[in-house]
């Protein structure tokens, strides 16, 4: 699988420190359309664990996370769960593993999100038209994610 994103820099510098995605652990991305207001406090408790950090984003707080959840046993599903209740703001995550990837989007969902599947593929975007010129995209099942819902493929 592949993850790409452009970004819009809203709250840290426009660098390619900064750039998307981002990788704390083995096999692990993360590409994030949102915010996160607690972002300092959890980026304090991950250090204290022992988690080393390279940016002031938001983002990489958020890929530290599901590293340390990961690192104590959780699966991407998982540690995508406690997502919801461990980081506050507002948030889509897209996450790609060794074995697969996983969405989840914030209680609210103010960040637009569809995604396709068949059974060739599973993509996702922000809007229809990052998808709407993949191979059997008419056939396709097209939806918008749930809040506070995770999605999880794995192989």
């Amino acid at each position: 699988h592949g993850i790409g994103h452009t970004r819009m820099a809203t709250e840290s510098a426009v660098t390619t420190m900064g750039a998307h995605p981002f990788s704390t652990g083995a096999d692990q991305c993360l590409v994030h359309n949102g915010s996160l207001s607690n972002h300092n406090n959890v980026r304090r408790e991950l250090i204290r664990e022992g988690m080393k950090f390279e940016t002031e984003n938001d983002t990489e707080v958020a890929a530290a996370y599901l590293s340390s959840q990961m690192a104590h046993g959780k699966n991407l599903g998982q540690a995508l769960e406690g997502t919801l209740s461990d980081l506050d703001g507002f948030f889509t995550f897209l996450v790609g593993t060794k074995n697969g990837f996983g969405v989840v989007r914030d209680p609210i969902a103010c960040k637009p999100a569809v995604m396709a599947e068949t059974d060739q593929y599973v993509a996702f975007g922000s809007e229809y038209r990052a998808l709407a010129k993949l191979p059997g995209i008419d056939n396709a099942r097209v939806w918008e994610p749930e809040p506070a819902t995770v999605y999880f493929w794995e192989h």
